[in-house]
């Protein structure tokens, strides 16, 4: 028997909750604590960034294949498990002494984070929650949002009071202890509450799906969705993790500074609730333009800041809230334009170019700033903006012309 409506509504809320934990411990307690290592343990800039360039191409590495277990029913175990190693890199991460030891404990950790964060857990909403998944990734997208939120000011005071290893330590707990649990729980109870009638169609899609992937690297529209998403992950990561420092170049206060760091995540709720007041009056696609448009318009922002200061909270606002949907309509649109068959491996598939262009970032980012300091990240930022702008374009005008043929091939002769 079904689960009650209810129970799948609260285990939803519940996964929000373990996925606002796990992204504010395990994704932005990097760049939150990424001057403090620089400062305290007296590697270069570029050496921690590699750090976080080592965990995205591990958790891009091992996407696919985490996909592949969605895809076969293993999402509760997949998810929690994940979970758990995350909290125990965190531990590691913690003890380390030697540059190569920092390496091996972001390597466990990016491996963690492909099987527990957005990726793994939108191809488990997908498959559970069919026509609702929208809904459901919207409400984890709207916890989620203020990951960053809570992350920076908690870092903050954490290693002001404790030091940066006990403030490593209580990431670790809260995974451990909070995160971990709420996530299988929550996922089991998603998971029971799929009927017989859905388990027998999924069984059946089972034996069709395992071709559907491969299939999609043949559709230009896939490699359009994965350049575009990939080169906004490329564009958000390197702010994340240099704006800070380019803030403090441009002689921004250290309360400002980290204000509008944080303001980033509510700002992606912000557009978030936004998108859904306008989500049945404009087209998915549309959506997805007028958000990349914002990212490019938020890029110009950056160069006026020498100048003019107040202008970094339009920037927040339109580049936090741009991100911030656009979290959500990657997996929507993939799923609008590529299918539902096969979606966890898909997803998977489409992780890989995108969690690289992520990790990535760090090491570009490093690189330009070595260049020219905050003109150089910010010229980063701009290319990969304006990229990524056209590359959805693109996407949508091959749709376009895709529905046109289609169009024409069915139509009747008059």
């Amino acid at each position: 028997m079904a689960l009650a409506p209810t129970k799948v509504r609260l285990a939803t809320h519940g996964m929000a909750i373990a996925q606002t934990l796990l992204w504010a411990c395990l994704y932005y307690s990097f760049p939150a604590t990424l001057l403090t290592w620089h400062q305290q343990l007296a590697w270069s800039i570029a050496d921690v960034s590699l750090a976080f360039t080592i965990c995205l191409v591990a958790s891009a590495l091992c996407s696919p294949f985490i996909g592949r277990l969605i895809d076969k029913g293993f999402g509760p175990r997949v998810l929690s498990c994940s979970a758990m190693l995350g909290g125990m890199a965190l531990l590691a991460v913690s003890q380390v002494q030697s540059l190569w030891q920092f390496y091996a404990a972001w390597l466990v950790l990016g491996c963690a984070s492909a099987g527990c964060l957005y990726e793994p857990c939108f191809a488990f909403l997908t498959r559970y929650r069919g026509d609702n998944a929208k809904s459901a990734i919207t409400k984890v997208t709207l916890y989620a949002g203020f990951a960053g939120t809570l992350s920076f000011p908690l870092c903050h005071y954490l290693i002001d009071l404790l030091g940066w290893r006990i403030t490593s330590v209580s990431l670790a707990l809260i995974v451990l202890l909070i995160a971990t649990p709420l996530l299988f729980i929550s996922a089991k109870l998603i998971q029971g509450a799929q009927s017989s009638e859905l388990r027998k169609t999924q069984a059946i899609a089972n034996i069709k799906q395992s071709s559907a992937p491969n299939a999609q690297l043949k559709n230009a529209v896939f490699w359009f969705i994965a350049l575009a998403f990939s080169l906004s992950a490329l564009n958000h990561t390197v702010l994340v993790n240099f704006l800070l420092p380019s803030m403090h170049a441009l002689n921004f206060s250290a309360d400002n500074a980290v204000l509008v760091m944080a303001m980033i995540g509510p700002m992606q709720v912000l557009g978030r609730i936004a998108m859904i007041s306008v989500d049945k009056r404009l087209s998915n696609t549309l959506i997805t333009m007028l958000c990349f448009g914002s990212l490019l318009v938020a890029a110009f922002l950056l160069w006026q800041l020498d100048h003019l200061q107040h202008l970094i909270w339009l920037f927040v606002v339109l580049q936090g809230s741009a991100y911030g949907v656009t979290s959500i309509l990657r997996p929507v649109l993939t799923k609008q334009l590529l299918g539902e068959q096969g979606f966890g491996a898909i997803s998977g598939m489409l992780a890989v170019p995108y969690l690289l262009a992520s990790a990535s970032a760090p090491f570009l980012g490093a690189f330009a700033w070595q260049l020219n300091q905050q003109q150089g990240i910010f010229g980063l930022v701009s290319l990969s903006a304006g990229l990524g702008f056209m590359a959805m374009a693109a996407c949508c005008l091959q749709q376009t012309a895709k529905i046109t043929r289609y169009q024409k091939l069915t139509a009747k002769p008059k």
